[in-house]
């Protein structure tokens, strides 16, 4: 997972070991950002004596005299054995030897990467490194409990990055933020002791304080601790095998067809996405294993035929059709053609615009199942493999009209649907030579794109998907015994009792 800004606000302030350091350049959002920012100020705040809160410089307060006795005294010592010299800023020995190595590290970083022209501005150089730990964190509070922080905001020298890498080899968590860009890291930083995110948007660079100032707390913390909890899961849960309930609530599915034989649903139907061979997590984006077979004719022995038909239908979570009408068959006319102007020049349909028309009927829902019943219309008219003839305007707009006028059982079926748990169902069994409208097939190569298993039980084999969906599509099975004038009725009613011997010789 990409750490985050906000996901960091989370975990910053708890207790921790390890200690991190941390580089956001850029910005998601001007609001967001200044709201962060406002929320860092406010838990820094509460543990003034743990944090120290840099706003575009370090400042040099140390008082002249401090400065030259410090810079006097480097002339006498082994800059190349600061462990070893008698510099006591820490009364506490481990805190003490902690800074001297990790001022160690960064004189040697220094000198490998200035190429300082003479001692005297390696040595103004190594005394201010001093004299800001003697000023800035001498008075600390530094414990075991809760790891020291720094939080740089704005723009840096090269000698400050120096000093930021020299506390978080003390053990401080180190947070750099700068909205507009980069600054001398990936030339200074030669260890990759810090962790660069990077975010698209820039911004100026103004200063913390204003910042601060602009952001918003009290209508801002809950939605950014929603959010932050939100992430904390996609950490503890993804590529674990564990998954928390609706976690991928708002992601996306990608529908990858289960090449099976009949036996197969006795197998893998009723086995939760999770389970069935190819599911796979990619961030928000699930792929679910999935059933899209059609059955043509029935068994000779009618007990196993409607055993497997009995087991398709009554799985949970499944809708069942004794008929080829899963929904309404709509055309396109009247308002309908509105939906053209929501068609864009790469073919797709802006989802917000269709939100707006009066003829959108999917509002009562939640934006994600919204977005998502859209979003899949929109992958499916671009989809080069699904259908026999790629759709054109006309198709596309008539089967957006089939969409927004999906069966409402359907649109639930979806809205219940977890993506790495119980897959919905839809199975269809076709009296005598019914079959199914082209309409309906299309809506059919749809609903298999999000990742819903499709059954569809065809005795009279007369029922050809074919002519709209790609073979490669769906599975398709041919069973000994065609029937012609076979009926869902009168299946049910054949005789499952079966005797001693039949059980013991099947």
């Amino acid at each position: 997972m990409e750490i985050s800004l906000k996901y960091l606000i989370s975990t910053m302030f708890k207790p921790k070991k390890d200690s991190y350091f941390y580089r956001f350049i850029g910005i998601k959002n001007k609001d967001e950002y200044n709201n962060e920012l406002k929320v860092i100020q406010l838990k820094c705040n509460e543990i003034k004596d743990k944090v120290i809160i840099f706003d575009n410089e370090i400042p040099l307060n140390g008082e002249m005299e401090l400065i030259q006795y410090i810079y006097n005294e480097l002339l006498t010592m082994d800059i190349y054995n600061m462990a070893n010299q008698d510099i006591v800023i820490f009364d506490e020995y481990n805190i003490n030897n902690r800074f001297l190595n990790a001022l160690q590290y960064s004189i040697n970083l220094a000198i490998q990467n200035e190429k300082f022209f003479n001692d005297n501005i390696r040595n103004n150089f190594i005394t201010k490194l001093i004299v800001w730990t003697y000023t800035l964190v001498k008075e600390m509070s530094i414990s075991e409990e809760i790891n020291p922080k720094v939080v740089y905001y704005g723009e840096i020298e090269r000698h400050e990055i120096y000093f930021l890498i020299l506390l978080y080899n003390m053990g401080f968590d180190v947070i750099y933020l700068n909205p507009l860009k980069e600054e001398y890291f990936d030339e200074i930083d030669a260890d990759k002791l810090s962790i660069l995110i990077k975010e698209i948007q820039i911004d100026t660079v103004d200063s913390f304080e204003e910042r601060c100032s602009k952001g918003k707390l009290s209508e801002n913390i809950e939605t950014i601790t929603k959010q932050i909890q939100s992430e904390i899961h996609q950490e503890l849960f993804v590529d674990t095998g564990m998954f928390k309930p609706w976690q991928f609530r708002g992601g996306f599915t990608k529908s990858a067809l289960l090449d099976t034989i009949l036996e197969d649903i006795y197998i893998y139907y009723n086995e939760p996405a999770k389970l069935r061979e190819g599911f796979k997590v990619e961030g928000k984006v699930v792929k679910v294993p999935c059933f899209f077979k059609k059955i043509d004719g029935e068994h000779l022995d009618q007990f196993e035929y409607q055993k497997m038909v009995r087991y398709c239908i009554e799985s949970s979570n499944t809708l069942f059709f004794n008929h080829g009408n899963i929904s309404r068959d709509v055309d396109v006319s009247g308002d309908m053609f509105k939906l053209m102007f929501c068609q864009l020049s790469d073919g797709t349909f802006d989802i917000e615009e269709i939100k707006k028309l009066d003829i959108y009927r999917f509002k009562k829902y939640s934006n994600e199942i919204q977005n998502f019943l859209l979003n899949k219309f929109n992958e499916v008219i671009k989809r080069k493999d699904l259908y026999e003839e790629n759709l054109d305007k006309e198709a596309s707009l008539k089967l957006l009209v089939l969409v927004l006028a999906l069966n409402e059982e359907i649109v639930r079926l979806i809205d219940n649907f977890d993506f790495v748990d119980r897959v919905p169902k839809i199975v269809i069994y076709l009296n005598s030579e019914d079959g199914i409208i082209d309409n309906m097939k299309l809506l059919l190569g749809y609903i298999h794109n999000i990742g819903i298993d499709i059954i569809i039980f065809n005795p009279s084999g007369l029922c050809n998907i074919s002519n709209i969906i790609k073979n490669e599509r769906f599975n398709n099975t041919r069973l000994q015994n065609i029937n012609y004038n076979s009926n869902y009725k009168n299946l049910t009613k054949v005789n499952t009792k079966q005797s001693v011997f039949t059980k013991l010789f099947r």
